[in-house]
């Protein structure tokens, strides 16, 4: 597994099939990793999960504040980010919650 910093992504193999980047390194505990991408009440929800698991979660917005304004909170996506320390259980507990199919990342 390697650690695409572009991206925030793990990745197989020696280029990110997100965004092409072929400077991929070893991920580090402290590294933001991304763990799912979901519409706004399922992250809401997601995040919930997490921080009563202990497991810190950052966000951000797919569309940016000046979409979600205009459009809705709701029509939103958002990116959630865990350390890589805690990636596997942030996976696992996600995979449980949402029966492994809430997640949808572009090819």
């Amino acid at each position: 597994m390697q650690y695409c910093k572009d991206c925030q992504r793990l990745v197989e193999g020696p280029v990110c099939r997100y965004c092409r980047n072929t400077k991929l390194r070893v991920p580090l505990d402290g590294d933001f990793c991304m763990v799912a991408e979901l519409s706004f009440p399922e992250a809401e929800m997601l995040k919930e999960l997490y921080a009563d698991n202990n497991i810190v979660c950052t966000e951000r917005s797919v569309m940016g504040a000046g979409l979600t304004s205009r459009l809705g909170v709701n029509l939103d996506r958002v990116r959630l980010y865990v350390p890589y320390n805690l990636y596997e259980e942030a996976s696992r507990l996600k995979d449980a919650y949402f029966g492994g199919e809430a997640v949808l990342l572009p090819d």
